[in-house]
């Protein structure tokens, strides 16, 4: 099938569509202006990442909160 074809066929089913979701490589983001994590002013410049097992150890941590009932 030619490339073109299959373009347009995409576009109908867009077209036709109620939702869509778009799943996209690395990149496409700072090319819309959304900062990165890595960058230069990307979010890690601005935030301390925080460590797994302070994560786990949390009290607001959702793994946390699920194991609750299995410890009684």
């Amino acid at each position: 099938m030619p490339i073109d074809h299959q373009i347009a066929e995409l576009a109908r089913v867009i077209e036709r569509a109620r939702q869509a979701v778009v799943f996209t490589g690395a990149g496409i983001s700072t090319e819309s202006g959304i900062p990165d994590f890595r960058s230069p002013g990307g979010i890690w410049t601005k935030m301390t990442p925080i460590d797994f097992s302070d994560f786990l150890a949390s009290e607001q941590s959702p793994a946390r909160n699920l194991a609750a009932p299995l410890r009684g």
